[in-house]
């Protein structure tokens, strides 16, 4: 049997080697729901997921594999496995001519017109940096093509007074290239639906700690089906082009992964959604030499050019990071949760030959003019308008509605009443229950208090759903 899995993995894969045969599927639940299967979970299994980290190659449930990105795994009788890497970021590109913004620009361009197709040229527009100059090169590149224009999606919050930043650079995108452009209006209160939130804990495979950052995707894509079948979207820019960003300090030793470290300043250690777990527990499970462990893996893999400077060997330390394991909550979570609901979502800027370009520049060629995404505001110079350029970059829009956050407290309150639920072995009683008695905690640090909600009942769930046993 031979399994192949694409470059950058924004396809999943897992496979489990059993006494009667090989399972292997892109759905966990497939495999842990097989009469041949015994999902457990085990102290790394649960680190996995608290962190959102795991080791290339292994899955969270105690004896999946997951085929790495670019790689064949060829099975035979008996289990033997052999893997071979066809592809890896670290295999510097052809050699290029002219200057950085010329090159991307043109792999860009390339991209975009295979990610099109011969689709209806359709764009999912949040107004963000990076889906307005997407929308820029879909436009100039439908423009040779026969009407319609190129049709643009965002997503807004209905019945709320809930304000979403980026709407007004939607449309000064939209009028600045002339889009047939579609506003998706979602009520939050459909958002606490229990079969809608059964849909989205299928559609995802893992939990996260995420919530409505993924329900509301999947209720846009859903309705943005209706209108086409595919969409580009911009996703994926933020691990391909941020780089540094701003004005690189050559000083800087990465203790972690960046997003561990800017965490731990808000006085996470584990990440976004560890804060209801049972502290004991993660220690005794080593969570911290957990995350150490692969912060050091995966910075081993890391080969730099000869003569790298400080400045450059830093850069590329982040990249790779952030491409190689963030990317995974990203382009691949969005991948699953839109095919889920109908939806085909392509990605150009994860496109694998865009990757590697932009990850072997040097760093002073990704933030020449010392802010971050140099490369991709210099390509949408002449294609948005230029408050889209300098805005602020603000995260997806989440709803502060009252009723979800009385929902989800209801959920919590539900859960810690109910005996059976799995997920009690693992939790901190005393602070999920203080988290019931006052409902204010679900906003510390804006959504972060949520977060922590959310991870316990998207775990409790998933470990219902797949029947897993917890051998910690």
């Amino acid at each position: 049997m031979l399994l192949g899995r694409d470059r950058l993995g924004i396809k999943p894969l897992s496979y489990l080697v059993t006494d009667d045969g090989l399972l292997f599927s892109s759905d966990l639940a497939a495999l842990a729901r097989h009469p041949w299967a015994t999902p457990r979970l085990t102290a790394d299994g649960l680190s996995s997921l608290i962190t959102q980290l795991r080791p290339p190659g292994r899955g969270v449930l105690a004896g999946v594999r997951e085929v790495v990105p670019g790689t064949m795994v060829e099975l035979r009788a008996g289990g033997a496995a052999s893997e071979t890497r066809y592809w890896s970021l670290q295999d510097p590109p052809e050699a290029a001519q002219g200057h950085p913004v010329e090159q991307v620009g043109k792999l860009l361009d390339d991209a975009v017109r295979r990610a099109l197709g011969d689709t209806e040229p359709a764009v999912l527009l949040s107004g963000g940096l990076d889906s307005s100059v997407l929308s820029g090169l879909a436009a100039g590149l439908a423009a040779g093509l026969a009407p319609p224009p190129l049709r643009t999606f965002t997503v807004v919050f209905d019945q709320t007074g809930v304000p979403v930043p980026d709407r007004p650079y939607a449309q000064e995108v939209v009028d600045h290239l002339g889009c047939a452009h579609h506003e998706v209006a979602i009520d939050p209160r459909e958002l606490s639906d229990p079969g809608l939130l059964a849909e989205v804990a299928a559609a995802k495979d893992h939990p996260t700690p995420f919530g409505d950052k993924n329900i509301t995707p999947y209720v846009f894509g859903r309705r943005v089906a209706q209108a086409v079948p595919v969409v580009l979207s911009g996703e994926g820019a933020d691990a391909v082009f941020t780089g540094l960003g701003g004005d690189p300090d050559p000083t800087r030793t990465l203790t972690s992964f960046p997003w561990i470290e800017r965490s731990r300043r808000f006085g996470l250690p584990y990440g976004i959604g560890a804060g209801l777990f049972d502290p004991g527990l993660l220690s005794a499970i080593d969570v911290s030499g957990w995350i150490d462990s692969l912060f050091h893996e995966a910075v081993a893999e890391v080969r730099h050019p000869p003569g790298a400077s400080r400045t450059d060997r830093l850069a590329r330390e982040i990249d790779h990071l952030t491409i190689t394991r963030l990317l995974e909550q990203t382009v691949l979570h969005s991948e699953r949760i839109s095919t889920a609901a109908g939806l085909e979502v392509r990605f150009p800027f994860a496109d694998p030959e865009v990757v590697s370009a932009v990850y072997h520049l040097p760093a002073g060629a990704k933030s020449f003019d010392g802010r971050e995404k140099s490369l991709l505001r210099a390509l949408g110079r002449d294609l948005v308008p230029e408050s889209v350029l300098t805005r602020p970059k603000v995260p997806y829009p989440i709803t502060y509605d009252t009723y979800y956050k009385s929902a989800l407290l209801s959920r919590l309150r539900a859960l810690l009443n109910d005996s059976a639920a799995p997920v009690h072995a693992l939790l901190d009683r005393r602070a999920a229950t203080a988290v019931v008695d006052d409902p204010s905690r679900l906003d510390r640090g804006g959504w972060l208090g949520r977060a922590d909600v959310e991870m316990v009942l998207q775990l409790d769930a998933w470990l219902r759903r797949l029947d897993v046993r917890i051998q910690l």
